[in-house]
């Protein structure tokens, strides 16, 4: 397992170009030691063909002439016993040296021991014959052991002849053996040659395949990803996990640093898209939700009852003789009075209700799922907390709240309008009270 991660670490860290120089490579290692095979048994060729033409063939040639000047020697031995001429015996001479000489050349060869006993045979044989030539033509084809000798002249050519051509038949067999072993030798070079070229071809179409197939599908990769980019669909918590240190592997590296500069940006605007929405839907000095806000809240309520059924109330709340404390302890004090009351409010209603402030000292809270009664019970809630409260510089303060619990024919405008009905019903009647609307 560790050498196949060790052999993709070395594959991915290859460029382009030495990846598909892979094929080549893996075919020059498949095909070296068949070539190094090859060298070798061409030299063996070589040396046959060297053997051949250099020993065999002169050696075959010689072996034939030996043959030939045998006859001749037999043929000029019986000319001079025919003719009866002593000299002519003599003239065989010339052939017996040449035999000879023949013999020798095997001396140095595989056929040293043959070409030794054909030698003495040789020798044999021809002093044998020249002697018994002489004496048949010294006493006229007449004298006492001339069968004897005639049979001994005969069993010496006859060995002679045998020996020097079973030296011709295995210089002969050697040079057919050489043949076939070049043929052979030959044969397998072109055969097994043929088959390593058919395997590299198909081993280097291979290579090339994986590599093209690997490198389509990180091209391609890329290219949905920017494409997901594009459209501004990319997951900013996702990377290119493409492994590759070759040029792929720099584009994903570039690819990925500009996701992160993406990411980074796409933060900051998220971030200032929170601050710009905190701002267009918050209060800035009480931090409650503004109008504008409010009124989307009670609009998606009202959808709502009508589509579902669901109930909402609204709560309208003014703080009670707030001008008073404008008038007597500044703005200032004001603003403090308005923070203070808004955080009682936040920190008391349930957290499905949503808290804002209508304007000036009047705030409002919307009550999904709540009817008249819950509405009637937080409202009473609210007012006791804010009683109870002791607010900075004045101390104790009250104030009124107006309940509106929408119905099917509400509008956001009618359902404000009771909420305000209800609430000024409360500052009327002596303030610091809760009020229901009711038609």
């Amino acid at each position: 397992m560790k050498k196949i991660e060790k052999l993709l670490y070395y594959y991915h860290s290859f460029s382009l170009l030495k990846k598909f120089l892979l094929a080549p490579a893996i075919g020059l290692v498949l095909v070296l030691p068949f070539y190094i095979f090859a060298f070798f048994s061409m030299n063996e060729i070589k040396n046959s063909v060297k053997e051949f033409n250099t020993e065999l063939n002169p050696l075959q040639e010689t072996a034939f002439n030996n043959i030939f000047l045998l006859e001749k020697i037999a043929n000029d031995m019986n000319s001079a016993v025919t003719a009866k001429e002593v000299e002519w015996i003599d003239s065989a001479e010339s052939h017996a040296q040449k035999i000879r000489q023949n013999l020798h050349t095997f001396f140095k060869s595989d056929y040293e021991k043959d070409a030794q006993d054909a030698l003495i045979a040789f020798n044999a044989y021809y002093e044998t014959v020249r002697n018994v030539s002489q004496k048949i033509i010294e006493n006229d084809n007449c004298y006492t052991n001339i069968e004897d000798d005639t049979k001994k002249v005969i069993a010496n050519y006859n060995t002679l002849d045998s020996l020097l051509k079973n030296l011709k038949l295995k210089i002969k067999q050697d040079i057919a053996t050489s043949v076939n072993s070049l043929y052979e030798n030959t044969n397998f070079l072109l055969l097994n040659g043929n088959f390593i070229f058919l395997l590299w071809f198909f081993l280097s179409i291979l290579i090339v395949l994986i590599v093209y197939r690997d490198i389509r599908y990180k091209i391609n990769k890329i290219v949905e990803d920017s494409k997901e980019i594009a459209r501004g669909d990319v997951d900013f918590e996702k990377r290119l996990c493409i492994v590759s240190y070759d040029e792929i592997g720099q584009i994903v590296k570039s690819i990925n640093v500009f996701i992160n500069k993406l990411h980074e940006s796409h933060e900051e605007l998220s971030e200032a898209k929170k601050e710009l929405e905190s701002l267009y839907i918050t209060d800035g000095l009480t931090g409650v939700y503004n109008r504008v806000k409010i009124d989307e809240i009670i609009d998606t309520e009202l959808k709502k009852q009508k589509r579902y059924g669901a109930i909402c109330s609204v709560i309208l709340i003014d703080i009670d003789l707030f001008k008073l404390v404008n008038d007597t302890h500044g703005h200032l004090a004001g603003d403090l009075i308005l923070q203070e009351f808004a955080a009682i409010l936040k920190s008391n209603i349930r957290d499905t209700d949503y808290v804002g402030r209508w304007g000036g000292e009047e705030f409002i809270i919307v009550s999904p799922q709540t009817d008249q009664n819950g509405a009637l019970s937080l409202s009473e809630h609210l007012r006791s907390k804010i009683e109870d409260f002791s607010f900075t510089t004045i101390g104790k303060k009250t104030a009124s709240f107006g309940v509106a619990t929408c119905t099917e024919n509400d509008d956001i405008q009618s359902l404000i309008d009771n909420a305000d009905k209800a609430l000024y019903r409360a500052k009327n009647n002596g303030r610091n009270q809760v009020i229901c609307y009711s038609s």
